[in-house]
């Protein structure tokens, strides 16, 4: 049973079936949840697949292998992986049905000088050696690889040529169509919200929905994000996150969505990292953006006006710094998102000593790990092994 259709439980979903075998024959999996796949922080993501930032060193190596994992399931899907492809739609993130997901070519990031530079400075020197491709290119050759930025002649630019962007809907879309494909049980919408988890003898026994229905189960795995300790209280399990309600919360996160007329002046076309604005491409030429700063203007209780007020101002940078651009373009969406923000900032992954069979997967850059961390805890839960690579991230180091 996995709680929670976003692209951590639709991941894990799409291994889990296909023919696994648990210890008492073929493994019948569920997938659950009370809203639609992919429609909670998933949709929101800015969905960077990337280990630019991850430390310690095996939490880097653990986002390098989910880089892996998204590079081979792309091979393995073909052309019709890339964004754009597949017939997709052009009026909102992700396209229609049949888009492909991937978007290649790199991030760009740069900073003129300061503290900015100096932490650049630090992270490319880590991550070169850490073995991982991140060089120092000219202002010019970035303007080639982008033609829409300006970047100031003073700065310095780094380029992460193996980072890349997923759009998400058409991601999790094909995820689920692979669970469904293997023969997982999809249930989704307000009756398949799970409302308890029953145990018996110190061991999960299955999950009540609203809707009434009772679905027996010996293994549930709460995949349900930033709602992830909520989930697994029901059973009695801790899983702590950083509140998004809290004042001065990290979690929340500030986005808009940019739509510019055709012809406004050459595309946007890979992740793009200021100092003052984080942008990425989006389907339909849409532009996503994000600004450290202005995150920590907002939280869950952020009246509307103001999410509108600080998203005109993310639209300004975005003047600056994409101007034939954004300049013809409109805001198109504006909202603030919970992060699942575990208090370490790495994730939380295996099995509860509260009850037998209750199992978390909750993360921050879920996007990045999604794939990889699927195919670990499927193999945990289907042959009873624990993974070595897993072992940092136990629920236990929290037991209070």
């Amino acid at each position: 049973m996995v709680i929670g259709a976003g692209v951590i439980g639709t991941a894990l979903a799409a291994r889990l079936g296909g023919g696994g075998r648990g210890a008492a024959g073929p493994a019948e999996v569920w997938l659950l949840d009370g809203g639609e796949p992919g429609a909670g922080t998933t949709a929101s993501s800015m969905a960077w697949i990337n280990a630019h930032s991850k430390t310690p060193r095996h939490y880097h190596e653990l986002a390098v292998s989910g880089m892996r994992a998204h590079a081979d399931l792309v091979r393995a899907t073909g052309p019709a992986a890339y964004a754009g492809a597949g017939g997709g739609g052009s009026g909102g993130e992700g396209g229609g049905d049949g888009a492909g997901w991937y978007r290649p070519g790199g991030a760009l990031r740069w900073a003129s000088g300061g503290a900015g530079l100096d932490q650049l400075r630090r992270t490319v020197a880590r991550l070169r050696d850490w073995g991982y491709a991140a060089e120092w290119i000219p202002v010019p050759r970035a303007r080639e690889l982008e033609p829409a930025l300006r970047i100031e002649d003073a700065a310095r630019v780094a380029y992460f040529p193996d980072e890349a962007a997923v759009d998400t809907r058409p991601f999790v879309a094909h995820l689920l169509a692979t669970a469904r494909a293997r023969g997982v049980h999809v249930r989704t919408g307000e009756a398949a919200r799970v409302v308890a988890i029953d145990t018996a003898g110190g061991r999960v026994r299955g999950v009540r929905c609203a809707g009434g229905e009772t679905v027996p189960a010996d293994v549930a795995v709460c995949c349900a994000g930033w709602r992830t300790p909520a989930v697994a209280a029901l059973a009695g399990a801790h899983v702590p996150l950083v509140p998004g309600d809290a004042p001065g919360s990290e979690a929340p996160t500030l986005l808009a969505h940019l739509l510019p007329d055709a012809g406004a002046g050459p595309p946007l076309t890979r992740m793009v990292l200021s100092p003052r604005l984080h942008a990425r491409p989006l389907a339909g030429g849409r532009v996503y953006l994000e600004a450290l700063d202005l995150n920590d203007e907002v939280d869950q209780h952020t009246p509307a006006d103001r999410v509108t007020a600080l998203a005109r101002e993310l639209h300004a940078r975005a003047r600056d710094m994409l101007p034939a651009l954004a300049r013809a373009a409109r805001l198109a969406d504006a909202r603030v998102c919970t992060r699942p923000l575990p208090p370490d900032d790495n994730s939380i992954v295996g099995r509860h000593a509260e009850a037998e069979g209750l199992y978390s997967v909750v993360t921050h850059s879920g996007m990045t790990l999604s794939l990889r961390l699927g195919e670990l805890v499927a193999g945990e839960l289907l042959t009873g092994r624990e993974a070595p690579e897993l072992a940092p991230y136990r629920p236990a180091r929290f037991v209070r």
